[in-house]
């Protein structure tokens, strides 16, 4: 069975997501994230928690009605996760994410992969 704090952590990362309060969500990338947090998507590679906050800051600056959301349940197997997200627009058309990564003993989030989009075609 899994680690509860895991799936905790990962549930704290999706709702910091959508807290436009900075002090809260500060808060909530603190509990869900190791000192060493990286984050890794469409070519940018984000350091630390500042590193994340910031992401997190510039995103709701540019998209401040988007949603972050689960899509699946989230999948843990010893220190690796995995689970589909959804980012609500509020035209309608969600963009959906497979976020994996890595987490430490304690639960919290070491390494999120995050790929946007659909998923590639399958192989020949």
């Amino acid at each position: 069975m899994s680690d509860p704090r895991v799936r905790s952590n990962i549930e704290a990362f999706v709702a910091a997501w959508n807290e436009h309060d900075p002090s809260v969500r500060a808060a909530l990338v603190e509990r869900a994230c190791a000192e060493e947090f990286r984050m890794i998507t469409a070519g940018r590679c984000v350091r630390g928690r500042a590193g994340l906050d910031a992401l997190i800051a510039d995103f709701q600056a540019r998209r401040p009605h988007d949603r972050a959301r689960f899509a699946s349940a989230v999948e843990v197997h010893v220190h690796t996760f995995r689970y589909l997200g959804a980012v609500e627009r509020p035209d309608g058309a969600p963009l959906f994410t497979l976020d994996t990564g890595e987490h430490d003993a304690e639960g919290r989030l070491l390494l999120v992969l995050t790929f946007a989009g659909a998923a590639p075609p399958p192989a020949p």
